[in-house]
């Protein structure tokens, strides 16, 4: 599974350079949890056409509050805007002349390989990035580790769950069961470490 392969990368999250697209800071927001990225990863950056995105749903009833917290969390230092050089500018250009890549997408996969890490939901966008030899991880695999490095509990983890299909989120049944399964591995693993602690 993805998120296995990522165990290693995400054991030392403040001393990795991030970078997110829109869907994961709009769909945490949407959940109220757009502060686990805060605390997992102190500092996120955006690329222009990211921040856009997202502030154009000021003028949108259900993209409003979601766009406000983005913005707080810009002014507030700890999610950044970072600009393209004229070649990343370029290069965003082209991927974005892929059907299946947006612009904000594509800008983030052109300045890609600054950072340790891209926050992407998208198929076509994660498969382009892996094809580059990226490392990526998604609204579920942050909340994931949120719950493995004890940010929020198996209940919460459940509650975020049950939230982004609420928002309409889509996650395939298959995979669904998947994350649930490693849910439920890693609340056996910290029982199993609590309990030995205690009989210490």
């Amino acid at each position: 599974m993805e998120w296995k392969i990522l165990s290693q990368i995400l054991k030392h999250l403040r001393n990795l350079r991030v970078i997110s697209n829109t869907s994961p800071l709009i769909y945490l927001s949407k959940i109220g949890r757009l502060d686990l990225l805060h605390h997992m990863f102190d500092t996120i950056y955006v690329p222009n056409a990211v921040v856009t995105e997202i502030l154009r749903g000021k003028e949108l009833t259900y993209g409003f509050a979601s766009a406000i917290e983005v913005e707080g969390a810009i002014e507030n230092g700890w999610i950044k805007v970072i600009e393209l050089e004229s070649d990343e500018d370029d290069l965003a250009e082209k991927y974005s002349h892929d059907p299946g890549i947006h612009l904000g997408e594509s800008e983030v996969l052109s300045i890609g390989k600054k950072f340790d890490l891209l926050l992407l939901d998208d198929l076509g966008a994660r498969t382009f990035a892996k094809a580059l030899g990226f490392d990526i991880v998604g609204t579920i695999g942050v909340i994931l580790h949120a719950y493995d490095s004890e940010l929020i509990s198996f209940t919460e983890f459940e509650e975020c769950m049950d939230d982004l299909e609420y928002y309409d989120f889509w996650i395939h049944p298959h995979l669904k069961r998947r994350i649930i399964a490693e849910a439920e591995s890693i609340k056996f693993r910290q029982e199993h470490i609590d309990k030995k602690g205690l009989n210490e």
